[in-house]
């Protein structure tokens, strides 16, 4: 068993082109952005940086078992109930990982303080820019462990979240029984949504010769939401991808 530990003072870097997605523009469709709604996006850039507070809770458990049927037990008989695509990802894993992020709820007070003012459409970009500062907090947590295990010759599956089309939102429960995410500040609902909203939870394998093996680069491939308006269009990328979050 590997202890659970905290990051805190995630890097973010919030690409514009991505607010844009989350707003509903395909920019690979040369969908035109007004010049107002660009000088907007980049404002309320400018104001989320000294709102976020970013930090992540993670840890390793030892994979006892992984049935067909979707049953998955772990040291310290920790039982989950998945579907057999999920199952299928994580073929061979040896460890699951278990992981939550945040960017605290400073960016969801400021959201609502837009409204109040009137001001919908800063609210809306506010929202979209939360969204991917919380995803690219989740990405650099993904990265760093990947990085981390990588001398030791481990591979990682896709990542699964809890209240996906692949997974029940009532197994959110069992990931913050292993994990106790309170200690970055987040917390469950009776409806198993986290608190802060911009906050994300999810799991992955971990072993050697998985069946699926990648870097957490596009898991839109995977998704059967195949109209969802913020699938990200494929692109051929080379094999290793360096990371600059500076």
């Amino acid at each position: 068993m590997i202890e659970t530990k905290i990051k805190k003072e995630i890097p973010i870097k919030i690409a514009e082109e991505e607010v844009y997605r989350y707003l509903g523009y395909r920019i690979e469709l040369n969908n035109d952005v007004r010049p107002d709604l660009k000088n907007i996006v980049r404002e309320e850039i400018e104001q989320l940086y000294p709102l976020l507070e970013s930090k992540g809770i993670y840890r390793f458990l030892t994979v006892k078992s992984l049935a067909v049927d979707g049953a998955i037990t772990t040291e310290q008989n920790y039982q989950f109930s998945v579907n057999k695509k999920v199952i299928n990802f994580l073929q061979n894993s040896q460890y699951l990982l278990f992981a939550v992020v945040t960017i605290g709820a400073k960016v969801e007070e400021y959201i609502k303080e837009r409204f109040k003012q009137n001001q919908p459409l800063r609210a809306m970009v506010l929202d979209a820019a939360g969204t991917v500062a919380v995803k690219m907090a989740g990405q650099w947590l993904n990265h760093f462990l990947e990085e981390e295990n990588k001398q030791y010759g481990f591979q990682f599956s896709r990542y699964f979240e809890p209240g996906s089309n692949d997974w029940d939102i009532k197994e959110q429960q069992k990931v913050f029984t292993i994990l106790g995410p309170e200690r970055i500040d987040v917390t469950l609902n009776s409806s198993y949504m986290m608190q802060p909203s911009k906050s994300l939870s999810w799991i992955r394998g971990m072993g050697y010769n998985l069946v699926h093996s990648f870097r957490d680069e596009l898991t839109c491939r995977y998704c059967s939401l195949l109209d969802c308006p913020f699938r990200k269009k494929e692109e051929k990328r080379p094999n290793h991808i360096k990371l600059n979050y500076s």
